[in-house]
């Protein structure tokens, strides 16, 4: 991005920067740093971070390539995540200050299209009991750096309770907790009070700030949705004709936009136990997937490290096999080779058979360095059974009681917590246990015969090697002096041992995530059970971490079904541009909608902002009255010449609809009060974009086509002097307008203007602002740049930029 600053005298506010930018797809101010997130369009779609509030001409601090195609983004309440959502309908939350991914996940079946990012206004407190449990350390890749114990990074606590609402193309609705654990799961298309809207596809989403009512923007009728195998072709929605309850006073012809409300004051009531669960579930969850990895890196690296010693047995075996001839069709592979080893101990003499096998398919180094690589893998599974497993299972156990000392209250079922699926859990986990204590004895077991086998192995072929020396074959020796000769245990043991050869009941203890394939003839079986599936480790916890997310599953089917629609009302929304009277824009806007070119790149889309207004009083002595829900929206858009007698010119338009809920399940009725507001009184003036700026202030975007240099300006606006009306019937039966304010007509104080924006911005395609920050941010897509102006500089400030 390259920079530009200009003021000019008697503007109230001044532009602190004008930059080039992308081609960009979404773009978001943080509201606690000076930070502005941006995301590119298709095929770049990269994640960039700037700080634009700063002299640095190269204010970029991180960029990051999105998997999937961004389509949106949004900031976390506390300004330190950032979420993004994909084509494919994936949510990635990335770390705002190193641009790491923090969690991924693909939450829906369709392009995201929307996000809102509310504080839940609870802090989660971590349970003094998990400072107590051994750390879950990450689990070693190889044997040979098995001591390096460094602990793995597990996700932070959120110490503040958030809630992401997203919703898909598709209209499927999902509100996550800290944005990673999905506690609600609701489609629009399957409520029936919203059936008449399935042709509209979501716009925007809110979610008020005490979290009782959930407010869904919806676009016009007919609107097309990508693909997510091909996200450069849209397939069109079924048209279904609008059937919307509208208030009296409220147009359905036109650009029509509809606005859907929930239900979801659960999540007011039960703020605290929803906070608690699913902390406490994610946590059960996060150590089960732990476990899962532990148990696969078990598996992958003991298959690496037992390979060697496998294939020697295999190779010993079929040298035995082939002297043994055909007379041995009768004994198993097992018996013969046991034969021959016992044949071997007891005359301290090898027979044909192995003479043939140590002398020409082996050495003794090959068999020193087998030796060495089986018994660091044994000790490998011990070290990961004793230090990462059960410690995970202590873990895994503390959460449970945990879940069930909370699920034996009612308002922790209420939201879903199941006391059964938490028992069957904790008896899944106790197996998950009692295994691990088998497999610590197989290994063991698996420790004592390959000791023996391996003196009696090295032995022979030592021996052998000294004989070859004698008669002058030269030979490399191998010092036996440090293994330590059998105990007479070791020797009963060998002699009894029934297991396979191969240790193949480790193997099969340890399992695999992929279906085992039947141990070889040469193998054997022991008969204890390794035939039964749920008898491996991989196999167990692969059941324990499938039936954990059944957890979450109740809590998103419980809170749906605490949830309910409130209102489905349709806006008629013409864009500002049928106004204009500019031929060049007009057309554009107009290929721009035909397109389907979203926001905030195209033009001629009505785009509406709408924001839950705070209506909580102070009453003193700490007390605060809650007033009902009161949502406000504000769109730009064209007002027909027969309206008001005058010309044709784009109004800002604003509605306050309150929703005061009562009893749950009992229908409403929505209070509705409109206003409109104009730029000026001769036609030439028209608001084109419009954001909410704070509790009482607007910031508006005016292209201004007066003679004979047309321009465009920002204003700040206060609307606490602006006339609302509700809508309804006079005395004659007739609908009684809408109050149309002139800004000229509001005190001076209350209107706040830039100075001329550059010619580029008359194309201006997207407003940002963010009044902690004191900024606005003018996206113009055609000319590839981004304004961004200072709303909060002083009189000191503007004398210096004089």
């Amino acid at each position: 991005m390259d920079t530009g600053t200009g003021t000019a005298s008697g503007a109230d506010f001044r532009i602190f920067s004008d930059r080039s930018a992308s081609d960009l797809e979404a773009f978001e101010w943080n509201s606690t740093m000076d930070l502005l997130a941006c995301l590119t369009a298709a095929p770049d779609s990269t994640m960039s971070i700037y700080r634009l509030l700063s002299e640095d001409q190269s204010p970029k601090l991180l960029s990051e390539k999105i998997t999937g195609v961004g389509t949106t983004l949004a900031w976390s309440p506390c300004g330190r995540r950032l979420v993004v959502g994909d084509r494919l309908g994936g949510i990635t939350m990335f770390d705002g200050e190193t641009g790491s991914v923090l969690h991924s996940r693909r939450s829906h079946s369709a392009p995201v299209a929307a996000f809102c990012w509310m504080d839940g206004k609870y802090m989660v407190e971590e349970p003094a009991w998990s400072r107590m449990l051994p750390p879950l350390l990450t689990v070693p890749s190889a044997p040979s750096n098995m001591y390096a114990e460094t602990q793995s990074r597990d996700e932070e606590w959120t110490s503040n309770f958030t809630i992401l609402a997203s919703i898909d193309e598709a209209g499927q609705l999902i509100l996550a907790a800290g944005g990673t654990f999905p506690l609600q799961a609701t489609d629009l298309n399957e409520e029936e009070t919203f059936q008449h809207l399935r042709s509209r596809g979501p716009m925007a989403i809110e979610l008020s700030t005490d979290l009782r009512c959930l407010a869904v923007l919806l676009g016009p009728g007919g609107k097309s949705i990508r693909s997510p195998e091909n996200p450069h072709v849209r397939t069109p929605l079924p048209q279904t004709p609008n059937q919307g309850n509208s208030p009296q006073g409220w147009s359905a012809s036109g650009r029509s936009l509809a606005v859907a409300v929930l239900d979801v004051r659960k999540f007011a009531m039960r703020r605290k136990e929803l906070a608690q669960c699913s902390s406490m579930v994610e946590r059960f969850c996060a150590v089960a997937s732990y476990t899962q990895q532990a148990v696969d890196t078990l598996a992958t690296v003991w298959k690496s490290a037992a390979s060697g010693f496998i294939n020697k047995i295999r190779a010993m075996t079929d040298c035995i096999q082939a002297y043994a001839g055909a007379g041995s069709c009768t004994i198993s592979s097992r018996d013969s080779v046991q034969s021959e080893l016992l044949f071997t101990l007891c005359t301290g003499n090898p027979s044909d058979a192995m003479h043939a096998f140590l002398t020409r398919q082996t050495t003794p180094q090959q068999l020193s360095r087998i030796e060495k690589t089986l018994m660091q893998a044994l000790d490998y599974v011990n070290l990961v059974t004793c230090s990462r497993l059960q410690v995970a299972v202590q873990h895994l156990l503390a959460i449970l009681q945990e879940l069930k000392a909370y699920a034996n209250w009612i308002r922790f079922s209420s939201i879903g917590l199941d006391l059964g699926l938490l028992e069957e859990l904790e008896l899944r986990v106790m197996k998950f246990s009692g295994l691990t204590e088998q497999l610590l004895i197989d290994s063991s077991h698996a420790r004592r015969f390959a000791r023996t086998l391996f003196h009696l192995l090295l032995y022979q072929a030592q021996k052998l090697t000294e004989g070859n020396e004698a008669t002058g074959t030269p030979s490399s020796r191998v010092d036996t002096a440090s293994c330590s000769a059998p105990n007479p245990s070791d020797v009963e043991g060998f002699l009894a041992r029934q297991q396979s050869l191969e240790l193949h009941e480790v193997t099969m203890r340890i399992g695999n995530r992929t279906k085992s394939s039947p141990p070889p003839a040469v193998a054997g079986s022991s008969g204890e059970g390794l035939e039964d599936p749920e008898a491996s480790l991989a196999s167990q916890v692969a059941e324990l971490v499938a039936l954990s997310g059944g957890l979450g599953q109740r809590i998103c089917q419980a809170m749906a079904r605490q949830s309910a629609p409130l209102l489905c009302e349709s806006l008629a929304a013409p864009p500002p541009w049928c106004c204009v009277s500019s031929p060049e824009l007009r057309a554009v806007a107009s290929a721009d909608a035909a397109s389907w070119v979203p926001s905030p790149r195209g033009l001629g889309r009505p785009i509406i902002h709408m924001v839950w207004e705070d209506l909580s009083t102070d009453k003193g002595h700490g007390v605060k009255e809650t007033l009902p829900e009161q949502l406000l929206l504000l769109w730009c858009g064209g007002d027909p010449p027969e309206a008001h007698g005058l010309g044709s010119f784009s109004c800002l338009h604003l509605a306050r609809i309150h929703l005061p809920i009562g009893r749950f399940g009992n229908s409403i009725q929505p209070t509705l009060q409109l206003a409109k507001l104009k730029a000026n009184s001769i036609g030439t003036g028209h608001f084109t974009l419009c954001r909410s700026y704070d509790a009482s202030h607007v910031a508006v975007l005016i292209l201004d086509e007066t003679e004979p240099q047309p321009s465009a300006a920002v204003c700040l606006v206060d609307i606490t002097d602006i006339e609302f009306r509700s809508p309804g019937t006079s005395e004659n039966g007739l609908v009684p307008p809408v109050p149309l304010t002139d800004i000229g007509e509001l005190p001076p104080e209350a209107v706040r203007r830039s100075a001329p924006l550059p010619e580029s911005y008359l194309w201006a395609s997207a407003m940002r602002v963010m009044s902690q920050r004191g900024v606005c941010s003018i996206y113009s897509w055609r000319a590839r740049r981004l304004l961004t102006l200072d709303m909060e500089a002083g009189d000191d400030e503007m004398e210096d930029a004089d």
